[in-house]
């Protein structure tokens, strides 16, 4: 059984009109959605915003159910000039991009030398390359925090210490944290809803959210069709 966690009321929904057969088993604060997508046995749940909320809603579920990958998906914020919205991005690493313990010896980049850098599965990355989309797919590593990337600042910090990432989001690298915890294969797909050089990329993720759940929602039943 597949695990497919979105942040946000829209980002789930989009998807969990796509299910069918669905029954739903509440554990603490979490609601999840199990059923068949793409003629495959899913569980889909709602993780909350942000690291904190990824991390609880991920562990309570790897902790009851038995998830043979974890798929994450939703929106993002590009860090490339050239992407636009609703362009696709997908994990090959992640990492946190504002947690600093370098005093400690753990640096914040992509080496090996930093400790919280989680590697996508290999698998579900080939087989996400064989989807054929009408948007064009970045594939590379990404970043997350607890911030919504909007100011030359953000950016700036970021394009310092991780020049690689290609988007920045709010639970990916929570998500794979846990993943890795319980050896449990992980990916992280998401839908551009704003890039972080627009100087009004809070107007655009508004804009954009719905637009960018609903392409997330669409490639990732494709998605699960090819899954072993």
């Amino acid at each position: 059984m597949y695990a497919i966690i979105g942040a946000m009321d829209e980002e789930v929904s989009a998807l969990h009109h796509r299910m069918q057969d669905v029954e739903l088993k509440s554990i603490g604060p979490v609601d999840f959605m199990f059923g068949k997508l793409g003629n495959k046995e899913v569980v889909l749940f709602k993780s909350g915003i942000g690291l904190s909320m990824a991390a609880m809603s991920t562990s309570i579920c790897l902790s009851h159910f038995k998830i043979d990958a974890v798929i994450n998906i939703g929106t993002a914020g590009g860090l490339k000039p050239e992407q636009n919205v609703l362009d696709i991005v997908v994990s090959d690493k992640i990492t946190y991009h504002d947690f600093d313990i370098t005093p400690f010896g753990n640096e914040r980049n992509f080496s090996n030398r930093n400790r919280y850098v989680f590697k996508s599965d290999d698998h579900m990355i080939e087989v996400f390359k064989q989807l054929e989309l009408d948007h064009p797919v970045w594939s590379g590593p990404l970043v997350s925090g607890n911030q919504f990337i909007h100011s030359d600042e953000q950016l700036a910090t970021i394009e310092n210490f991780y020049p690689e990432a290609i988007a920045a989001e709010m639970e990916g690298a929570a998500i794979a944290h846990v993943c890795s915890s319980f050896n449990c294969p992980f990916i992280v797909i998401r839908s551009l809803s704003d890039i972080a050089h627009n100087p009004k990329n809070d107007l655009t993720f508004d804009a954009y959210l719905l637009k960018a759940s609903e392409r997330s929602a669409g490639f990732t039943e494709e998605f699960i069709k090819l899954l072993d």
